[in-house]
């Protein structure tokens, strides 16, 4: 939370206008865009429960279009474990992974988001659109907890200063639709 009261405090917020102007617009092209493939997404979003297992990671892994995970049977039971034991918005818990369970921040991000439907897919084009607007997150492979919190939580200010017109109704968790025309935004010249 005091990373959010600190964005909260620095955050240009007349910068931010334009952008929420056209947060539906932008969340439309990204999350509807032949690549982001939204009817597997919104299915999927709804198909994974408790008990968490391999199939789970198995079925987000296909989503996202990672090839096999080559982990250890230790290391698939710890990433488990921790999907079990995390809290929004903690990420702390990050740090007591393995560097094996760790080294990708786009996989452990969409396990994250897909179990908890809280946290953001980590994606180079939101990276962007928050750069934009004066979040500026320093790139990462490996899921570093302190980089990868800054980048929740820099989403989850901006769901907090959005005016009511850039909600919208839809199925889809506000996080993504706030990542989603981000990655939209970031992706513009």
């Amino acid at each position: 939370m005091t990373m959010l009261a600190y964005g909260l405090m620095n955050v240009n917020r007349e910068a931010l206008v334009p952008f929420f102007e056209r947060v539906p617009e932008l969340f439309n092209s990204h999350h509807h865009s032949e690549s982001q493939d939204s009817d597997g997404y919104e299915e999927l979003l709804y198909r994974i429960c408790r008990p968490y297992s391999s199939q789970t990671l198995n079925l987000i892994d296909e989503w996202m279009g990672f090839g096999p995970r080559e982990w250890k049977s230790d290391t698939e039971r710890e990433v488990l474990l921790f999907l079990y034991a995390v809290r929004f918005p903690d990420t702390l818990l990050i740090e007591s992974l393995t560097e094996e369970a760790r080294c990708d921040v786009v996989r452990l991000s969409a396990y994250l988001h897909f179990t908890k439907h809280t946290y953001a897919i980590w994606d180079e084009d939101t990276r962007k659109g928050l750069a934009k607007l004066g979040f500026d997150i320093p790139n990462t492979q490996d899921a570093c907890p302190f980089k990868y919190g800054a980048y929740a939580a820099s989403i989850e200010l901006l769901k907090k200063l959005a005016p009511f017109y850039s909600f919208m109704e839809h199925d889809v968790p506000r996080q993504r639709l706030f990542q989603s025309a981000l990655a939209a935004y970031g992706r513009e010249e």
